[in-house]
């Protein structure tokens, strides 16, 4: 549960003290090789009261072993920003963070952006759904109900959960900050990280965390819904989802120490309530590395045609295509002339070639068209003056390309006929 401005102020408002001492013995981050790497994020990035916090506002509670920064140790980027915030929610992407326990303000997050970053992580979205509320008002119900079902009843009466409503109309907000860290980083690898397992599978460690067996497998139902939630966000737009759940499995808060990569409501090692300590923020990184240690995917497009394939010149014809997510694509039309066959190459028709095997072959490049499309089916129209003023065999060559990833071209042909008198 992420986020713990309306539990949690308090405790931080007492840990600023230690937090600022410590920061004076915060280790200065290491230079590295290449790359500029970008965190985003609300408490479970930044990872409050794991040791060491860091950073300006310190009430931010970043922590140099959170999972940004064990990221940053395993690629070695030459530049790692973390502007990542406890209790941050999407708004604070684009608007400052106040009223932090100390006083402080976190800038707008997507200040950190950068035109030249290569990597990007954001985890964000449980502070627009409460989840941290959501638990704490749940062990409330809990202390007194160890068993039944009062949390689900409380917010979910008669079937209609007032939480999944709220994850649903998350929706928009991280595909909102997807789309704004595209825009401000556009050659960026972009990733956004899910909530991990927290609770156990089934049963309960009652009265250690008061909820019952019903409780947590509500809370967790709502965690395994807003990273479903997170994932056909990133799917749609053009992100990779980082999946902490499976690895962070049989860790969960009524584990005992050092098992326990969780805290509990009242935590054994430096770290909030109901958040990852330092081994579940390392869990945390392990399941990001794993992804972007892959190859980047790459836009695939599908279905090019051009329509009809026989097209009068003056008259317009219609291409279309599909791609798997939204992504730019190239398209390149040159013309198909004959040829004679030498070797393996079909060259130009000249004297002495008679004989060769004719062959067909592609002319320099006539025309370049760069377009974007969206996931899912695509089209638009063009006049042959776009498509090859000459009458004629064309074949349209589409490449789709996304921050750096280049998927395999498709091509299509077309003729263009003498116009009509």
């Amino acid at each position: 549960m992420p986020g713990a401005r309306p539990i949690l102020r308090a405790a931080l408002a007492i840990a600023v003290a230690l937090v600022c001492f410590l920061a004076l013995l915060a280790p200065a981050g290491a230079h590295a090789a290449g790359g500029v790497y970008v965190a985003l994020g609300d408490s479970y990035t930044s990872g409050p009261l794991v040791p060491t916090q860091h950073g300006d506002p310190i009430d931010c509670a970043r922590s140099t072993n959170n999972y940004p920064s064990v990221v940053a140790r395993n690629f070695r980027p030459a530049a790692f920003v973390d502007v990542s915030c406890s209790s941050a929610q999407t708004t604070h992407m684009t608007e400052p963070q106040t009223e932090l326990p100390a006083g402080g303000t976190n800038p707008p997050q997507f200040n950190g952006l950068r035109r030249d970053a290569t990597l990007v992580t954001v985890g964000i979205g449980g502070n627009d759904v409460g989840l941290v509320g959501v638990a704490t008002r749940c062990a409330q119900l809990g202390a007194v109900a160890p068993t039944g079902r009062a949390c689900r009843n409380f917010y979910a009466p008669g079937g209609k959960d007032k939480v999944a409503a709220k994850i649903d109309a998350t929706k928009p907000k991280i595909a909102g900050v997807l789309r704004g860290i595209h825009r401000r980083s556009p050659t960026a690898r972009v990733a956004i990280v899910g909530y991990p397992d927290v609770l156990p599978k089934s049963g309960s460690c009652y009265p250690m965390v008061p909820l019952s067996p019903d409780d947590i497998r509500y809370i967790d139902e709502l965690l395994r819904r807003i990273n479903a939630m997170i994932a056909g966000q990133a799917a749609a737009n053009d992100a990779e989802f980082v999946d902490t759940y499976a690895d962070s499995g049989g860790h969960d808060v009524c584990k005992l120490p050092p098992t326990r990569w969780f805290e509990g409501l009242v935590p054994t090692e430096p770290a909030f309530p109901l958040h990852p300590n330092a081994k579940g923020e390392a869990s945390m990184a392990r399941s990001a590395i794993e992804l972007l240690n892959r190859p980047r995917p790459k836009p695939r497009l599908s279905r090019l045609r051009v329509t009809p394939r026989r097209v009068r010149a003056g008259r317009r014809a219609r291409v279309s295509y599909g791609l798997d997510r939204a992504a730019p694509v190239i398209m390149r039309v040159r013309r198909v002339t004959g040829g004679r066959r030498v070797g393996n190459r079909c060259v130009r028709p000249r004297r002495g070639l008679a004989t060769r095997r004719p062959c067909r072959r592609l002319s320099r490049v006539v025309l370049r068209v760069k377009t974007t499309g969206r996931a899912g089916p695509n089209s638009f129209r063009r006049t042959t003056r776009r498509l090859g003023r000459r009458r004629g065999l064309y074949r349209l060559t589409a490449t789709p390309t996304l921050y750096g990833a280049t998927g395999r071209s498709r091509s299509a042909s077309y003729r263009v006929l003498r116009r009509r008198r």
